[in-house]
Formats: structure tokens, C-alpha cells, sequence
């Protein structure tokens, strides 16, 4: 499977969820290793903790590719008509699914129209896409198949985009020319199965001999492509020297089947995306040449991390855009099935399925406009806005997926129908790219350290909080809660954008909302001191928050523009959509709020113990006695 998808095994995983200071300006596009809080570009999430609004950031709204950029919409338009030709015929989901591969020729139809060149620079053969134009085409490619959406993610999104970012010029030359012209495909080799993927505590090691090579050792599981590629990005532990004494730091490395000492195990059995394949690879005294280590040693943490971070935004655009098919085939089927002498569309409940996800589908699309836009802006940093929108995106797909089989009732569950499969190609998303648990505690404790860190001790606590949660137990809440408030002031943030007056209502209870969360944060800050990282009911809660406004933010900045452009009367259908989703995201964040420092957490966390004890339910059947 996609690397990045596993969730941190144990405790001490936390404190990569936690930016560290850099020693230098802040590198762009790194999730679990941020940018500290010092001179850092201005994320828009991040700021709503803090109770600000950086209008700039989303606002206008940004202009469609076509109209920025018309040759590269003349390569998107191309590669389009290249996937509908393919869909007729070549492209068969169903056969992909029973076989559980993508055949060969699939694979060289997308070499040769240029579907597995999407990342690669122009300078070595590639297309060079921006992110806009790539989520674009990804999001065209996944929600034709997802199999082969994960196919050229893991090609174009991983394991060549490592090398394009950290290869050397002359790794480069050699390998992103054959990657463009898919004479092989590319892998990424991260997750492993001690550790998953943290790319922190790889177990895999390597050794470097008296000639400069390398020898690696150890085992990879879950790895897209892994069977088939020709050129691999993988991952071990190597010794470096640090303040004098010698430690283990992951580096990175380009690997060959042909080299000596590699071995495919074999691949998994899955319950979605079952076209892809993803294999266990084994190194036994793998010998890699000198040249092949990808950036420098002890350094293969920060290559990981920064791959992997794009892949959030681009598989949030093959969610929307899968969610997108499935409105369409909601529509047909709920018109074409007839129930009690009427179509079932025609039944409230019914339609309350179809609002709901075409709403969602309006923010999500919103979001992805903006997110695309601040990852090609050059100050922008997007990492806590793609995780918003993977975690909205990939739960967004679920529910729709859920709601399309039980529109569709019995066809919804059996083969032909292509509905089961939907389901199953969906669940996968909530786990590839970090999962959605990991990814809220992420946002969330990235974003209360705008607040906590107005003390200077508790923003060290939160850089590294699980070596320093003795330092908050010294402050009393009292002292916390007086401190932040007055820092960060009483006032209530306004947005500033210029609004039509159709939104200025939505804009008034988001410019509340924002305040609510600031006081939240702080709140909860003041609250739990030393155990607001054990807190992570509290965490989700937060991250919630912030994602509905996130969220919120997009969908009045894409409304204002429509309704600069057409005017009221012109997209009454969108500010329809809007209307819902902003009302129902308000409802969903004030819920979030109210669950705040709840009696029922501690009543969990009792309840979680007893069952722990017992090893399992531990209640005897009302049914029969045991």
C-alpha cells in the first residue's frame, strides 16, 4: 500500500507530530516535521487557533488553470482525451478487480500518452505538472479506477518525485528519462512491519563498506508496485556521527531488483484497490553502489517526510473527484428506481443523501482549489491544509460510497453492480497517507502551539512532548489562561475579504466561530497542562474544529468569486450548495465544542480499562448464562 498510511505503533511516535525549529529557513511540504514557529510562512489553519484570519491567504479565490496557464490546460484537455479512449474498452475495473492485476497493456497505454510522466520535470522527458494540474488528472485517473490511481501515485507521486527532489544530476539523468517514458515503474519502499511507516525508526539498516557502497538488510511489506519496478526509493538505518558519538539516522536510498541480495516475498490479498499489487521485499546483503544514496545520509527522514506530503493533497483530489461520480450515480439510480409506484429520488430521505454529498463535494472541491494554489505559491506552507482536506476528503468518499449502496439496496451489495466495489475501493483512503487519527492529533497539536507558545516553556513541552510534559506541570491554569488571553488578545478576528452581501451572515458566525476556537484552544491548554498530549479526545475535537472552518473559509472564498463573475441570478445552484454546507459544518463545529472537557471522556477511558482487564466485552449474554 501507499507508505505514509501506517499510524505510529507506540507512545513516543508523538513527538514527530510536533515541528521542530529549524536550524535554517523553513522547506516547504514537510507534515511531521513543520517548520517551527519562528519566521515561518503564515498557514491559514494554524492561525485560527491562534484566533487570526489571514484573509490573504485564501482570499480571491484562485483563477482556473485555463485561464492562468492555457498550455498546460492544452496538456491537461490531451491527457484527458487519452483516458477516454482508454475507458472505452482498454480500461476494465470489474476484470482488474477479479484478477487482481492491471494488465500490461493498460500500463503501456499509460506510458505512451503520458500518464506516467505527470511529476517528472520537463528537463528529463516529463510533463512537469503543477500541483493544480496534477490533482487534476489524478483525480480524472482515480475515479476511473483507483487501482490504477494508485498505481501512478506510487510511480509519479513517490518514488519519482524522490528522486526529482533529493537525486543528484546524475541520478536524475539516469532514471527520470525511463520513468517518463514508463519503460519501468517507479516504487517507494518505506513501510516496513516492526514499524509501519515512520520513517523515524525504520528497522531496516545499512552498512557502508571500505569501497563507499552499501549493504542493506531487512524487510518491506505493503509496497505499490513493488513486483514490477525497476527503480525503488527505499529506506534504512545507517550510523552518522552527532555531537561526537555515533547514532542511527535513517537514510535514503535508489535500489534495483537486479542488484544483488534483492528478493520480492510476494505480494497481499486486499479489500479494495484490488487491481494494484503491493509486494514484501526482502534485502539479504543487498549491495548498493556508492552513488545511489538519495540526498545525503542520516538525512532520510526529512526526504520521507517531504515526498509523502504532496500525496495528502493529490489523493484528496481523487476523493472529490470519486465523490463526484458517485453524486452522478446516485441521481441515476434513485430516478430509474421506483418505489411505491414513485421514483425513489423522489422521497425526502433520499434526497437529504444527495444534498449532503453534493454539499461536501462543493467544500471539498473549495478546498482543493486553494490548497493547490498555496502548494505552487513559493511563501505558501500547506501542510496543515492537506491534512484538512485528506481527513475531509477521504471520510467524505466513505460516507458517499456507504450512502450509494443503500440508495441501490440489494444491488448495492452484490456483483454486477458496480456499488460493493465502491465501498471496498474506498475504506483504504482513511488509512494511505497517515491515517486520519494520526493526521488530527497532527493538526491539532500543531495548532494549540500557536497558543501554548506564547510561554516560552510550553512551546518547548510541545516540540518535544513526550520528553517534556514535567515541564507544564508546573503552571498553574489560572496563570496559563490569564497569560494567553492577554497575549493574544479579547478581540474577535474579522474577515476582512470583501464579501457580497449574500455572505456576509455565513462570514459573521465564521469570524465567531473563529474566536470560539482561539478560546478553545486555550481553554484546553489551561485545562489539561502536562496531559494535553494523553488528551487526544480533546485533540480530535479541536482538529474537528478546525477543519469545518477550514473549510468554511474556502467555500465563501469560491462563492464570492462565482458571484463576482455570474452574479446572484447566474449560481443560484451554488449558493444553494454553500448555504447547506456552511450551516451544517456551523452545527457540526458547535457540537465539537460542546463535547469540550466532557465527564463522558473519563467514562471512556473507564470503560476502555475494564475491557482492556477482561480482554475483550466481559459481560455474560442477556440471551443465555453462561
Amino acid at each position: 500500500m501507499i507508505p505514509g498510511g501506517g499510524a505510529p505503533r507506540n507512545r513516543r511516535d508523538l513527538r514527530h507530530l510536533r515541528p521542530s525549529p529549524p536550524p535554517q529557513p523553513c522547506v516547504q511540504g514537510l507534515p511531521f516535521l513543520a517548520c517551527g514557529m519562528r519566521d515561518e510562512p503564515l498557514s491559514f489553519v494554524r492561525g485560527l487557533f491562534a484566533g487570526n484570519i489571514h484573509d490573504s491567504l485564501l482570499f480571491p479565490f484562485p483563477a482556473p488553470l485555463d485561464e492562468r496557464d492555457p498550455e498546460e490546460t492544452r496538456t491537461v484537455r490531451r491527457l484527458l482525451a487519452a483516458l477516454d479512449t482508454m475507458r472505452d474498452g482498454l480500461i476494465d475495473s470489474a476484470r482488474f478487480d477479479e484478477e487482481e492485476s492491471i494488465p500490461e497493456p493498460v500500463i503501456a497505454a499509460l506510458a505512451e500518452t503520458g500518464w506516467l510522466a505527470l511529476s517528472i520535470p520537463k528537463e528529463y522527458g516529463g510533463l512537469g505538472l503543477s500541483p493544480t494540474a496534477y490533482a487534476h488528472v489524478f483525480g480524472e485517473i482515480s475515479s476511473t479506477d483507483p487501482s490504477i490511481g494508485v498505481l501512478i501515485g506510487v510511480h509519479c507521486g513517490l518514488g519519482a518525485k524522490a528522486i526529482a527532489l533529493f537525486g543528484t544530476p546524475e541520478q536524475k539523468q539516469r532514471y527520470l528519462p525511463m520513468l517518463a517514458r514508463g519503460e519501468t515503474l517507479a516504487a517507494y519502499a518505506l513501510t516496513e512491519p516492526e514499524t509501519g511507516s515512520d520513517a523515524q525508526h525504520v528497522v531496516s539498516t545499512a552498512r557502508q563498506l571500505d569501497d563507499g557502497s552499501w549493504v542493506l538488510n531487512g524487510r518491506k511489506h505493503w509496497i505499490g508496485n513493488g513486483q514490477r519496478a525497476g527503480v525503488i526509493a527505499t529506506f534504512a538505518q545507517t550510523m552518522v556521527e552527532r555531537n561526537g558519538e555515533m547514532v542511527t539516522r535513517p537514510t535514503a536510498f535508489i535500489i534495483r531488483p537486479d542488484m544483488p541480495g534483492f528478493a520480492v516475498a510476494g505480494t497481499v490479498r486486499k479489500l479494495g484497490i484490488r487491481g494494484s499489487t503491493q509486494a514484501e521485499l526482502v534485502y539479504r546483503d543487498l549491495r548498493v553502489p556508492a552513488d545511489h544514496v538519495l540526498g545525503t545520509v542520516g538525512k532520510g527522514f526529512g526526504v520521507a517526510v517531504q515526498v509523502l506530503n504532496a500525496g495528502r493533497m493529490t489523493l484528496a483530489a481523487g476523493c472529490t473527484a470519486g465523490t463526484r461520480k458517485i453524486v452522478g450515480q446516485m441521481v441515476s439510480f434513485a430516478e430509474e428506481r421506483v418505489q411505491f409506484g414513485r421514483p425513489i429520488a423522489d422521497f425526502e430521505i433520499t434526497q437529504r443523501k444527495l444534498a449532503r454529498t453534493a454539499s461536501d463535494v462543493y467544500a471539498a472541491d473549495a478546498m482543493l482549489g486553494e490548497l493547490t494554489a498555496l502548494a505552487s505559491s513559493a511563501s505558501g506552507e500547506y501542510s496543515l491544509e492537506a491534512a484538512c482536506c485528506k481527513v475531509f476528503a477521504s471520510e467524505m468518499l466513505w460516507r458517499a460510497a456507504d450512502e450509494m449502496v443503500q440508495i441501490a439496496g440489494g444491488r448495492g451489495f452484490v456483483k454486477p453492480w458496480p456499488y460493493e466495489r465502491l465501498l471496498r475501493d474506498a475504506r483504504i483512503n482513511r488509512i494511505f497517507e497517515g491515517t486520519n487519527e494520526i493526521l488530527r492529533l497532527f493538526i491539532s497539536l500543531n495548532g494549540i502551539e500557536g497558543p501554548a507558545g506564547e510561554l516560552k516553556e510550553i512551546g518547548v513541552a510541545l516540540r518535544q512532548p513526550l520528553k517534556n510534559l514535567g515541564l507544564l506541570s508546573g503552571f498553574a491554569a489560572s496563570r496559563l489562561a490569564s497569560r494567553l488571553a492577554s497575549r493574544l488578545g479579547a478581540g474577535t478576528a474579522t474577515l476582512d475579504a470583501t464579501l457580497h452581501e449574500r455572505l456576509r451572515d455565513h462570514a459573521g458566525r465564521f469570524e465567531r466561530h473563529v474566536a470560539d476556537l482561539k478560546n478553545a484552544a486555550v481553554s484546553t491548554v489551561s485545562a489539561y497542562r502536562k496531559e494535553i498530549i494523553e488528551r487526544q479526545q480533546e485533540l480530535e475535537r479541536l482538529a474537528d474544529m478546525a477543519i469545518e472552518l477550514f473549510a468554511t473559509a474556502c467555500v465563501l472564498s469560491r462563492t464570492q468569486r462565482l458571484l463576482e463573475e455570474r452574479g446572484v441570478d447566474g449560481c443560484a445552484h451554488e449558493l444553494d450548495l454553500c448555504d447547506l454546507f456552511v450551516v451544517e459544518a456551523g452545527r457540526r463545529f458547535r457540537a465539537s465544542r460542546v463535547s469540550l472537557q466532557s465527564r463522558q471522556d473519563e467514562t471512556r477511558r473507564t470503560v476502555a480499562r475494564g475491557v482492556r482487564t477482561a480482554g475483550g466485552y466481559a459481560v455474560e449474554s442477556a440471551l443465555l448464562k453462561n
